[in-house]
């Protein structure tokens, strides 16, 4: 928690060293997307590690076309634990299933062979700008849906 407070620290730092009220933004408004960005970023940074911990099920790794799951892998192994992490995957794996072609492509680039969005941007031929847009709207349709069944706790960062 201290490290994301520091984050936004430093973003709300940046914003206020760069903001320019010729544009016509209100500097609330211009930090606050600072601050945010900043403290994705740090989540993003020290998150690289983390996901070595990730288990896939069903992804035909190679071509990178077909991601049925992507979870953290459970650090409990009581049955009960085991059981309900199991149930999340084929529940998480359903709903990646269902994701339009464009975002499951994103969700496995991003988690199953670990790509920067920039690496993905290029293999999409967008802007890197663009895939975060479409990471974050993937991410935010995997959530919704997940909710709609009652599955929570997935990932910190979703």
């Amino acid at each position: 928690m201290s490290d994301l407070v520091q984050a936004g620290n430093v973003g709300l730092l940046q914003a206020e060293r760069t903001f320019s009220p010729g544009n016509g933004a209100p500097l609330a408004g211009y930090a606050k997307f600072r601050i945010r960005g900043e403290m994705l970023d740090a989540v993003r940074r020290n998150s690289r590690p983390a996901r070595a911990g990730f288990i896939t099920q069903g992804s035909t790794a190679d071509d990178g076309t077909d991601l049925e799951a992507m979870i953290p892998a459970s650090p409990d192994a009581s049955p009960f634990n085991v059981l309900a992490h199991n149930q999340r995957a084929a529940i998480l794996g359903e709903e990646v299933a269902r994701l339009p072609e464009r975002y499951r492509a994103v969700v496995q680039l991003r988690y199953d062979r670990e790509y920067s969005l920039r690496e993905i941007g290029e293999v999409l031929s967008v802007h890197e700008s663009r895939a975060c847009q479409l990471h974050h709207d993937a991410l935010g349709r995997l959530k919704r849906a997940l909710c709609r069944r009652g599955v929570r706790c997935i990932s910190p960062l979703m």
